[in-house]
């Protein structure tokens, strides 16, 4: 860890000669990193509608910009701060220049950039497009995901190495891969077309038959969509060639039935889902034996209702990668989740649930009972979907829970807030 250790009395001094300014204000913890600290140095910037375009288009500049509505007296405003300015002091040394923009003040820019009325959010400007941040706000992961963002956002898949992070990504994202004759017009669109969902999905691509045999397409011109816990991908028509036409199919069959909730994917599937959508939380701990058959259950629940993607949503959680969130959860919907596994239809905002009786399925012995487990789960899924199982009929008046701690919410940020 010491690239992250305090800087050099030297670096201080150079830091100071480029105008940056002492915060003495603020005072960061970061438990479990005793050598971690932050130095003081303001290192974030104001954007306003007048600079902001040619700040964050600049050539060769890489921009992370969080748009806020925090105002100052916020009582989570340091707390946003020490994030904001640890990751900040990481990352310039590595040649991003971090940005605040106050979405109250900046109505016409945030309409711009697509950031919704109260919304907190970061968006990153690399190279000419734009990646939003959905993980957790804590330095650790949002640091780490940073440093991973590829230089292209099409992965040519020409040896071993690539081809095993192809593979090693099955069931963690939305994969598209798609067989073009190198240099062709129609790689040049897809590259594109990938532009526009950095961080979303992973894009890759084959220029040789070699390799293009190995990744499961036979023919120049063929774009597979492969959807988490699917097992048959999705075929883009043969006329999709242009920028436009991935971007229209794409946007169209991204959602896949099941997503795991991840660190880096937190914001973006814990939210409210849209208005036709059923959204499901399945919490499935996969260290034990119940959890291992419950998720296999669910892996054919999702292949099988396929059809359903963008109806039907199902959050698969494991609660092992979630420890401080596990008693907010259980106090949010009524569930002892380390019972062993729960599924239910939910509504976050709401913090309400209606949960499938467990007892239906038998998970001691899920091989003697696959198909009877399977039913009685499909069944309860058919009835959401049908609308007989609905969270408008619930009528439990439960007192309203507390919310999620702070710590796993970003807002804020000290300057011009």
């Amino acid at each position: 860890m010491t690239w992250i250790k305090l800087a050099s009395l030297a670096l201080v001094v150079g830091l100071v000669s480029a105008g940056i300014s002492k915060n003495e204000d603020l005072e960061c913890m970061f438990l479990g990193y005793p050598d971690l600290e932050y130095d003081g140095f303001d290192r974030t910037e104001v954007l306003t509608e007048k600079n902001f375009n040619r700040t964050v288009f600049a050539e060769d500049t890489k921009s992370v910009v969080f748009f806020n509505d925090v105002e100052e007296d916020d009582s989570e405003l340091d707390q946003y701060e020490c994030f904001l300015q640890l990751s900040a002091q990481i990352m310039t040394k590595r040649g991003y220049n971090f940005y605040t923009v106050n979405t109250t003040k900046e109505v016409r820019l945030r309409k711009q950039e697509e950031v919704e009325k109260g919304e907190d959010t970061i968006h990153v400007y690399k190279d000419g497009y734009k990646i939003e941040y959905n993980g957790v706000r804590d330095p650790e992961t949002f640091v780490s995901w940073l440093m991973d963002i590829p230089d292209d956002p099409v992965t040519i898949i020409n040896d071993e190495h690539d081809l095993e992070e192809f593979e090693n990504m099955d069931d963690e994202c939305v994969r598209i891969i798609g067989y073009f004759e190198p240099g062709s017009v129609a790689l040049k669109e897809f590259e594109e077309a990938a532009e526009d969902f950095m961080g979303e999905i992973e894009f890759f691509a084959v220029v040789t038959s070699k390799w293009a045999r190995k990744v499961g397409l036979k023919r120049v011109g063929e774009v597979q969509m492969r959807r988490p816990f699917e097992e048959d991908p999705l075929f883009a028509p043969t006329s999709a060639d242009t920028e436009e036409e991935f971007e229209e199919w794409v946007e169209k069959n991204k959602e896949p039935v099941m997503q795991k909730l991840t660190l880096d994917n937190y914001f973006n599937l814990w939210r409210d889902p849209e208005e036709e959508e059923k959204m499901i939380l399945a919490f499935v701990d996969e260290e034990t034996r119940e959890g291992r058959a419950m998720k296999k259950l669910l892996d054919k629940i999702a292949d099988e209702n396929s059809e359903h993607a963008g109806t039907l949503e199902i959050i698969l959680v494991d609660p092992d990668e979630f420890p401080l969130m596990v008693d907010v959860w259980e106090d949010m919907f009524g569930i002892d989740i380390e019972e062993g596994p729960q599924i239910g239809l939910i509504d976050i905002s709401e913090k309400e649930g209606i949960w499938f009786d467990m007892s239906q399925v038998n998970l001691d012995d899920p091989k003697k009972h696959s198909d009877s487990n399977f039913e009685a789960v499909q069944s309860w899924i058919d009835q959401i979907l049908s609308g007989s199982i609905s969270l408008d009929d619930d009528d439990d008046d439960e007192p309203e829970p507390p919310a999620p701690p702070p710590t796993q919410k970003g807002k804020k940020s000290r300057k011009e807030l």
